[in-house]
């Protein structure tokens, strides 16, 4: 990508920057754990028109949502209030993984004018090894709160052994593919996506720290990578209001050639995402996968999931 980092957008992400640095102290001296965490509700001015004409530049989408915000966007506005929810957690917060993204989409959010947000866990599982959390975010406005209803998917690495693993019942078959487009991310597409979102996690930007990861290299936000495939979904003329993603590998910087897949409209298996209840999806949905390498069972699937 060519072009100057916008790094004057760093004065919109103060209340990430904030959340960010209560993690650091978060981690330092975890609280008990809580069992009854209560919802967190904001009013939180428009999203800058400067930040978010940044962000349809970086995301392919110039030209579209005219008056309007993208609802993939909430990854800008929410992590603040899920970061602050997940602090009344005992859970180590530099272990999180995200696993996966939904996103319902029940009307346009407009542009120009306040956000109302609100954030819960719907869910918080313990099992050996790691815990699951569920948050629930809904954003709209004062008339209309719950325009987008997204649910973020996160796992927390845990102390103690990991449980066996058991024998997994056979994939469905799967569907036959077509691309629909493709994009690819160059080695400044984390600090990029960073600049616009306000998560500086430094595995996404920083080559030395990234390299001492789990990963051994930067990778792309997830959330990024949900963003650019949703907008090759959309320059397809693909039309849907629900999609639901789980991250199966992440995307290395610099990237390979991404391509965007669909398959067939009538029955959409999830054959190789971690959640039994997408492993075969009603009718009605369309199956969806970000993939590299070639061009039948030797590609690597970053992104698995569904749409309608």
């Amino acid at each position: 990508m060519s072009g100057a980092l916008p790094f004057g957008l760093l004065r919109h992400h103060g209340a990430m920057l904030l959340a960010g640095a209560r993690i650091v102290g978060h981690t330092l001296r975890p609280p008990a754990a809580g069992t009854n965490i209560a919802p967190v509700t904001r009013t939180i001015p428009a999203p800058p028109t400067d930040l978010v004409a940044e962000y349809l530049a970086w995301a392919g989408a110039d030209g579209r949502y005219a008056g309007e915000l993208p609802p993939h966007m909430v990854s800008q506005w929410s992590l603040p209030l899920v970061g602050e929810l997940l602090l009344r957690t005992a859970y180590k917060l530099t272990s999180v993984i995200n696993q996966g993204v939904d996103l319902r989409v029940r009307g346009p959010l407009p542009r120009g004018v306040p956000l109302r947000l609100s954030a819960a866990i719907e869910k918080m599982e313990e099992a050996p090894g790691r815990a699951k959390v569920v948050v629930v975010v809904s954003t709209g406005t004062t008339q209309q709160p719950a325009l987008v209803e997204t649910r973020l998917h996160m796992s927390f690495l845990q102390p103690g052994p990991r449980p066996l693993k058991t024998p997994q019942p056979p994939r469905p078959a799967e569907p036959q593919w077509h691309t629909a487009g493709s994009w690819r991310a160059d080695r400044r597409d984390g600090l990029h996506f960073a600049l616009l979102t306000g998560d500086f996690n430094p595995i996404h930007w920083c080559a030395p720290l990234a390299r001492q990861s789990v990963f051994k290299g930067m990778v792309l936000h997830g959330f990024g990578s949900l963003v650019r495939s949703y907008e090759v979904l959309m320059r397809h003329g693909l039309a849907f209001s629900e999609i639901e993603v789980r991250f199966l590998k992440p995307v290395p910087l610099p990237s390979p050639m991404l391509c965007v897949q669909v398959g067939d409209t009538s029955r959409a298996p999830h054959a190789q995402a971690p959640d039994a209840d997408m492993a075969e999806a009603p009718a009605g949905w369309c199956a969806l996968r970000l993939v590299s390498g070639g061009d039948g069972d030797g590609d690597t699937v970053h992104l698995a999931g569904r749409l309608r």
